[in-house]
């Protein structure tokens, strides 16, 4: 194992109800409905999808155009540009800054693919953007989650193959985008929606170097096995 990769929200940091409150509010604004369990389902996908899934809810798919839908994507990141604000180093998830520092001393690359585009302002404000390595930039990766592209880009700005590497996720659409990139799949979360991740940890607090690294190894093994 050469390399960690990272997710940003519900991994790193939790985020998610700041994306929860803007999307809502855009959603107000429209008339459409829209509460937390339906939030769910934007989990791990980018912008676009997600306001085309709300507008889809609100059976308003094909009344805005392009334009009008960029001006609400703009508006939905201003909203929560103006909620990330206060975000701090205390902000990080319990056990990442002990995880980062493990990775760091054994000589294991990292990097974040995230399809958040403000995930370089808030590595900043969390005071961890020294500890990666690359940084994925979701505007030039072509198709977003569940489709490998966004890791396998992580692995190739780190030089490394998707073999070498292990991915936290805490959605299922993350899930799937490891699996389809060949990596090792870590799930951060309850066991049925994480079912599909090769090791799963119920929280972040329980994530450490050796839990990976034994992960990684066994499953190689495993498929090593299997193929001969």
């Amino acid at each position: 194992m050469k390399a960690v990769i990272f997710d940003l929200d519900g991994v790193i940091t939790d985020t998610a109800e700041y994306h929860f409150l803007a999307w809502k509010r855009i959603a107000e604004q429209l008339h459409i409905p829209f509460d937390r369990s339906f939030n769910e389902s934007l989990k791990g996908i980018g912008r676009q999808q997600s306001l085309d899934n709300i507008l889809t809810r609100g059976g308003a798919a094909s009344t805005f155009t392009t334009a009008e839908k960029q001006a609400l994507m703009r508006q939905k990141n201003q909203y929560y540009q103006k909620l990330i604000e206060n975000l701090a180093p205390g902000d990080l998830l319990p056990g990442i800054g002990k995880l980062l520092s493990e990775l760091k001393d054994e000589h294991i690359q990292i990097a974040l693919a995230s399809s958040s585009r403000n995930a370089p302002a808030i590595l900043k404000r969390l005071g961890i953007s020294g500890d990666f390595q690359a940084v994925v930039d979701p505007e030039t990766i072509e198709k977003g989650k569940p489709a490998p592209d966004i890791f396998l880009t992580a692995a190739a700005l780190l030089g490394v193959s998707p073999a070498e590497c292990a991915a936290i996720e805490d959605a299922e659409a993350g899930i799937a985008a490891i699996k389809s990139a060949g990596m090792f799949a870590v799930g951060v979360g309850d066991e049925r929606s994480m079912h599909a991740a090769d090791l799963i940890v119920s929280r972040t607090s329980q994530l450490s170097f050796h839990l990976l690294y034994s992960g990684w190894k066994r499953c190689r093994e495993r498929q090593q096995t299997e193929r001969s």
